[in-house]
């Protein structure tokens, strides 16, 4: 884990809810080892809500199934409300049932063959919670929800939208200690899945549960996490509020997994950054803490930063800005409609949402500029500046 993010486990004014100390998972695939997890520590706080993103294969899913007791890590501790569930270095292992751990599935797992309040009443079956009190806490959580009116419905008779409500119903009836929801936007189209983000947001909000939510997608991890957790291989690359990981991503690999689409390499020159076929102009604020020999540099911005425009800039222009020169390779539709120039710059292709004329065309010489105090400078794994 970088130095920025370390500073981000500061203690707030509230109690441990989830705490994981070393956690450790490998299994044998292919007669070879696989560290799925590797010395992971992160502490939960009680109403949180943490969301875990990263790509296909990091170990989000595998840490998430060590916590729910699915999975049994090879190293570390896991401990809920200060209460040790597991332990792998004394073999203890508390049985899932007694880990007072919600959790919702990508797929839902709804019983096909129940009703929906029976579905919801399950978990408190299985707890021998009495007839009489397992209905009145299935139609409050269903009414909090807001799917009463749903009850006596089978799976197979909802939407996407209303099997996640009922799952995460499921989940919360019997009022666990910490609740996992496992990608449980997945598996719905684009519209519905933005539409259940806020939904989830509202429910957190209104009942307070603390959550660990698993997600490749950044735009919902950044959107519903109090706090955003960045996996790679195994370990937390990346931790901190939403803005802060959006704004300034520790790494190369961060800011790639983050959206940060325009990149080049660059070298360090007189105080300035040059690219294979010219110079960043008024880069010398990003070079300060350079030295003349620094290597491995890459530059980093948002295609939402990026300006393009005709002509030579002026020193107003490029006052505490960076600009470069580029050629125009495309011009393309993107969100929303809006026209994104596509620009090559020293042999990588640059994406620009901004320009200062609709005349432009492929094959036209600009400029283009950023706001020094948006990119981003790497050099090897740490970022140098903003």
């Amino acid at each position: 884990m970088k130095e920025a993010e370390i500073m981000d486990e500061t203690t707030p004014d509230r109690p441990v809810r989830l705490s994981l100390n070393g956690i450790g998972k490998s299994f044998t695939a292919k007669g070879r080892q696989v560290d799925a997890v590797r010395d992971l520590d992160l502490n939960v706080y009680d109403g949180e809500y943490v969301v875990i993103l990263g790509p296909s294969g990091c170990g989000k899913s595998t840490l998430v199934r060590c916590i729910a007791g699915l999975e049994s890590p090879t190293s570390g501790t896991i401990s809920v409300a200060g209460k040790t569930i597991c332990d792998a270095g004394r073999g203890v292992n508390t049985s899932i049932h007694k880990r007072d751990i919600g959790m919702v599935f990508q797929n839902y797992a709804l019983w096909p063959h129940m009703s929906v309040e029976k579905n919801v009443a399950y978990p408190l079956k299985r707890r021998r919670v009495a007839k009489e009190d397992r209905a009145s806490r299935v139609r409050e959580v269903l009414e909090a929800l807001e799917c009463a009116h749903l009850a006596k419905r089978l799976p197979a008779e909802l939407s996407g939208g209303q099997q996640q409500r009922i799952a995460l119903a499921r989940a919360l009836v019997y009022q666990p200690g910490l609740l996992l929801l496992d990608e449980p936007l997945s598996n719905l189209d684009a519209l519905l899945r933005v539409s259940l983000r806020s939904e989830l947001l509202r429910l957190h909000r209104s009942l307070r549960y603390t959550g660990l939510h698993i997600t490749h997608d950044q735009e919902e991890a950044l959107e519903m996490g109090d706090r955003v957790v960045l996996m790679r291989e195994g370990r937390i690359e990346q931790i901190g509020p939403p803005e802060e990981v959006y704004g300034r991503p520790v790494s190369p690999y961060a800011a790639n997994f983050l959206g940060v689409r325009n990149r080049v390499k660059v070298s360090h020159r007189s105080g300035k950054l040059e690219h294979e076929q010219g110079i960043v102009e008024g880069s010398g604020a990003l070079t300060a803490k350079l030295r003349e020999s620094s290597d491995q540099l890459e530059l980093f911005v948002r295609a939402r930063d990026t300006h393009v425009y005709r002509g030579t800039p002026d020193f107003t222009r490029s006052l505490g800005e960076l600009t470069v020169q580029g050629t125009i390779a495309q011009i393309v539709l993107g969100d929303g409609g809006r026209r994104q120039y596509v620009v090559d710059i020293g042999g990588r292709l640059w994406y620009a949402q901004h320009a200062d004329s609709d005349g432009l065309s492929a094959g036209e010489e600009v400029h283009v500029s950023i706001p020094a105090t948006r990119a981003l400078l790497y050099q090897g794994e740490n970022l140098v500046s903003q």
